[in-house]
């Protein structure tokens, strides 16, 4: 499953995959986001050691087998993302470098709320709350 493939599928969560450290930092970033659709299934998106986005089927409820060893990996909500229920995906947007290498996978979601996640050093997820929305 691509990037292409997510316009009218509706999102009922999305993860965090995060590498605990001995430290337990809270303010670590995810290492990847996991996408739990509605009708079933999900997707991952994370940064490659080359910089890129990558895109995987995703393995919810179970983590990805690169999460290795499985004890220093976990599952967590994303500050600042609904913990659940973000509706229908209405627009994919994505942003590729000089190579034409996928970077950016933004998401738009029915009612104007919109998530991104861009590779790099580390995943950057950013969320914006659709106008009207916000509390």
């Amino acid at each position: 499953m691509g990037l292409d493939s997510l316009a009218d599928r509706t999102v009922v969560a999305i993860k965090g995959i995060y590498y605990l450290p001995e430290e337990g930092d809270p303010a670590a970033s995810p290492e990847a986001i996991e996408l739990i659709f509605k009708d079933s299934g999900s997707l991952d998106l994370t940064s490659g050691t080359d910089w890129t986005l990558r895109i995987e089927k995703g393995t919810w409820p179970e983590l990805p087998q690169w999460c290795y060893p499985p004890d220093a990996w976990a599952y967590h909500d994303i500050p600042a993302l609904p913990a659940e229920n973000l509706g229908k995906i209405v627009a994919v947007r994505k942003q590729v470098n000089e190579h034409g290498d996928l970077v950016q996978a933004g998401l738009e979601f029915e009612g104007g709320s919109r998530v991104a996640a861009a590779s790099g050093e580390s995943l950057t997820v950013t969320f914006t709350v659709a106008p009207g929305d916000a509390a």
